[in-house]
């Protein structure tokens, strides 16, 4: 009888746990918690692991009422509890500390904190690299089809920017975004793709030096950085927070320092080539900087549509 209690604690304990992450999970959905955590194409598992949670604890509270459904049979078959209090209190901490402190703490960190842990990027280096050895995989073949069809449409503006943007069989789709990129007044580095637009811009940094660019994200600013610049970042997910890595282009102004870390900014200048801490990257000068409220999501997030469709 003793051990049916106790059986019916645990399992009443068991319930309580599930119930309590299955909530946690409904309550990040309908507060916008969520997108701090996981990438949006994540979110639709997650929401149906709170119901595979909510029906295991419903099997728990059964179990657990079990004993009173019925008359005792004293046959010795009745499930035992053996560990110590002390262990089965540990056990359950390790469920219940988590989940506390997911309900207490608040569902976000700044930037900058991220940032400061993880380091910021300025360039594109292993995409570039790859590019360069691409480059030299070419066979003579195709090097020279690619300059006749060159000599063939040279009075064309389309063959013009072919031989502006010539990628590799690794950046192929980013010299074709870059193209679409370059035909635009002001480039735009909005949410949507965000990551692979400045990566194609990056990637032929040289030929978009004197164009208008405009991007949004948080000020970042590194210790050495002389007061006319910043960076402004943004945190780019994959599946989770826990890969998150922090991009970003370098800022420069005769205001920028008036600008605090983590304020919102929209910035647009014009983009130059230039050099930081020994490497090439990009930079706005002349920037134009306004404030903006900050977004739900601090994350942008691979785009999963059609890459061809990115920079019309």
């Amino acid at each position: 009888m003793e051990d049916r209690r106790v059986y019916a604690f645990h399992s009443f304990m068991r319930a309580a746990i599930l119930c309590g992450f299955s909530f946690y999970i409904v309550y990040l959905v309908k507060t916008g918690g969520m997108s701090h955590y996981l990438a949006p194409r994540l979110v639709p598992f997650v929401k149906a692991s709170a119901i595979a949670l909510f029906v295991l604890a419903v099997i728990q509270i059964y179990l657990a009422l079990q004993p009173a459904a019925g008359n005792e049979s004293d046959c010795g078959c009745e499930p035992g509890v053996r560990k110590s209090k002390l262990s089965h209190g540990a056990a359950y901490s390790l469920f219940l500390l988590p989940l506390l402190l997911g309900f207490l703490l608040p569902d976000r960190v700044t930037g900058s904190d991220i940032v400061q842990v993880k380091g910021i990027q300025l360039n594109t280096s292993n995409l570039q690299n790859q590019r360069n050895a691409g480059t030299r995989d070419d066979s003579p073949e195709k090097q020279q089809s690619s300059e006749e069809e060159s000599r063939d449409e040279a009075d064309t503006e389309e063959a013009r920017l072919k031989e502006m943007f010539k990628g590799s069989r690794f950046t192929e789709d980013y010299a074709k975004l870059a193209m679409r990129l370059y035909q635009n007044k002001t480039i735009l580095i909005g949410e949507k793709g965000f990551m692979e637009r400045l990566t194609a811009v990056d990637l032929f940094a040289g030929n978009f030096a004197g164009k208008q660019m405009e991007i949004s994200g948080f000020v970042y600013r590194e210790d050495d950085m002389p007061k006319n610049q910043f960076v402004v970042a943004r945190l780019t997910m994959q599946c989770c927070s826990a890969d998150a890595s922090p991009y970003g282009v370098i800022v420069e102004a005769p205001d920028a320092d008036s600008y605090l870390k983590d304020t919102w900014v929209t910035v647009k200048g014009t983009i130059r080539k230039s050099v930081y801490e020994g490497k090439d990257v990009m930079k706005l000068e002349g920037a134009v900087i306004q404030t903006i409220k900050e977004p739900s999501s601090p994350y942008v997030y691979p785009y999963a549509g059609d890459f061809a469709d990115l920079g019309k």
